[in-house]
């Protein structure tokens, strides 16, 4: 080979380097991401073992708290997204209407039962939001008894997993802590996570307490039955409100986020993730650690409403020491080009911790034209529904729960890393679905970059209120609402096979549809949902979708909930035994 060729064949290379290096930085816009270390250090404040969760169940009554309405959502810039909405309006940034004629999903609804809400099993709604999720357990040696969780606002049920079949529920959320005393007990303030730790086959369930003191209440099941006995653990949350709370379960530790307030709610003070050590917590430890780091941002407070990465690969987690990631911090500005990706690096035998990515100091760029949030980045209450003038929160400005985390092994037996989040946009003259895949290399596991994402829009409809999943084949479901001023709010679902073309999604597919779903929600200050779940079953490839609906015509506290399972047709589940 002559001079001029290797220098050419050497040039060629170091651009395609460079390209690829670029392409991978997850911190495309900052020099040096910006770090906090002045974590705050507790153990569990009180711990215990309950009786059985079915000998609670029998002592105690089904029954509500009489109607709470719910006051708006707390938004943490608010004044700032009013000024940008004043001086913008509602621009459109995506086209409008976007009409295109797509091929059902290949992908078909298994289990669709009804869950809590008006209908189930004598239940009378007491509350709004739903704040629905729920999540599949299995049972090693036994799967015949393996079940579905399902919590909602203020009350859970237990389904088998099979079928559907309705096992036990409603049950009032702080009956889990019955005997436990103090706040966990007493409170049943709602924002409530129900998970399956897949690693260690235990149910991790979750509720904060909204009066002072404020804390944080965990059961972890002592086995996989939802209905058996749990580790209680109450911990504090000191530096205020710990609104909208979210979880993410990894191998060491599990990982919450929150948006922190003053007693009232009236100012926002900070972001602030946290991590509980998830070893003694299984454990039954009653010295088990929390750590927790208030992000001020140095008083700028440009970060908020982040969600930690939620395990779905157990047999291949990440490597151990790898940090927590999390996104968030969407509003900053009058229009959004990036995500802002977070890391968390917990220490319980020093009780410290590091936070990377602060003052959104590490953006992502999605190379997808900007968004506005839906709703002028949940400003206003914006989505219609048929029959009524009242309109919907959109929670337009936040990404929505979960941050789910897949790692497959591609045909090279390399692993891949994944990660899918979706959020509420304005989409001209109406709102869809924008969603993302982000990957990382295996040289930097927290160096995530845009692998593909879009705005699913196939017409005209509002489009909101989504979660997202990936099964071991690389398939991705995308569940949400729908509503508009010709339709009553309903529940879709969408998704792609890994073979088809990058940012796309094939047509959606009803789990409720306008023959089920009859009504609209009127008043409740306009709160719908706050959040759905998608999860992913244990078996790879069975997604389980969570999400609310009406039958009651313009109804205050009238909503009824899905349970249901979707499964795409190329992937074969994984025996379980």
């Amino acid at each position: 080979m002559n001079r001029n060729a290797f220098l050419s064949m050497y040039a060629s290379a170091l651009c395609l380097a460079l390209f690829l290096s670029v392409s991978m930085s997850a911190q495309d816009d900052a020099a040096q991401p910006g770090v906090i270390t002045n974590a705050e250090f507790n153990r569990a404040l009180h711990f215990d073992v309950s009786p059985p969760l079915r000998d609670l169940i029998a002592s105690q009554p089904i029954s509500v708290f009489g109607y709470h309405l719910a006051k708006p959502a707390l938004r943490p810039k608010l004044q700032k997204q009013l000024q940008f909405a004043a001086q913008r309006g509602e621009a459109a940034v995506e086209p409008d209407g976007n009409v295109r004629l797509l091929a059902p999903v290949s992908a078909a609804v298994v289990v669709d039962v009804l869950g809590v809400g008006i209908g189930f099993h004598g239940y009378s709604v007491p509350d709004a939001p739903t704040d629905s999720n729920g999540a599949s357990g299995d049972w090693p040696g036994n799967q015949a008894n393996a079940e579905v969780l399902e919590w909602v606002n203020v009350s859970y049920a237990v389904f088998r997993k099979s079928d559907g079949a309705y096992l036990a529920g409603p049950i009032l959320g702080n009956a889990l802590w019955s005997g436990f005393g103090g706040g966990c007990q007493t409170s049943n303030s709602g924002d409530i996570i129900a998970q399956f730790d897949k690693l260690a086959h235990r149910w991790v369930l979750f509720q904060p307490v909204f009066t002072s003191p404020f804390l944080s209440c965990f059961a972890i099941s002592t086995s996989p039955d939802a209905l058996g006995t749990y580790y209680r653990y109450s911990f504090p949350q000191n530096a205020g409100f710990p609104d909208y709370p979210k979880l993410g379960i990894q191998p060491e530790a599990y990982y919450q986020s929150q948006n922190v307030f003053n007693a009232s709610g009236t100012a926002y003070l900070g972001a602030q993730p946290c991590a509980y050590n998830r070893v003694k917590m299984l454990a039954g430890d009653l010295t088990a650690e929390q750590v927790c780091t208030l992000d001020n941002s140095n008083g700028t407070l440009f970060d908020d409403s982040m969600v930690p990465a939620d395990l779905d690969s157990p047999e291949l987690p990440l490597p151990p020491g790898t940090p927590e990631v999390y996104l968030g911090s969407i509003d900053n500005y009058s229009s959004e080009t990036h995500l802002y990706e977070y890391t968390y690096k917990p220490d319980f035998v020093h009780g410290t911790a590091v936070l990377t990515g602060v003052n959104g100091s590490t953006p992502i760029a999605t190379g997808l034209p900007a968004f506005v949030g839906l709703c002028s980045f949940g400003t206003t209450a914006c989505v219609p529904q048929l029959g009524t003038t009242s309109r919907l929160d959109s929670l337009g400005d936040r990404l929505m729960y979960r941050l789910a985390l897949r790692r497959t092994v591609n045909r090279f037996n390399v692993p891949m890393n994944s990660w899918m989040i979706n959020h509420a946009i304005v989409n001209g003259s109406t709102g869809a679905e924008r969603w993302y895949e982000l990957r990382s290399p295996n040289s930097n596991l927290t160096a995530l970059a845009a692998y593909q994402g879009g705005t699913y829009a196939p017409d005209a409809t509002y489009r909101f209120m989504g979660s997202i999943a990936m099964d071991k084949t690389g398939n991705i479901a995308l569940g949400y609402s729908r509503s508009s001023s010709t339709l009553h709010p309903d529940i879709y679902f969408t998704g792609r096979v890994l073979g088809d073309a990058l940012g796309t999604m094939e047509g959606e597919l009803p789990i409720v549809d306008q023959t089920v779903a009859s009504g609209s929600q009127r008043g409740t200050s306009n709160r719908w949902g706050d959040y759905s779940s998608m999860s992913i079953d244990l078996d790879g490839c069975t997604f389980w979708y969570v999400n609310q609906y009406y039958t009651v015509p313009n109804s205050t506290f009238g909503w009824s909930t899905r349970v249901a399972s979707v499964k795409f047709n190329n992937c074969t589940p994984t025996v379980l035994h």
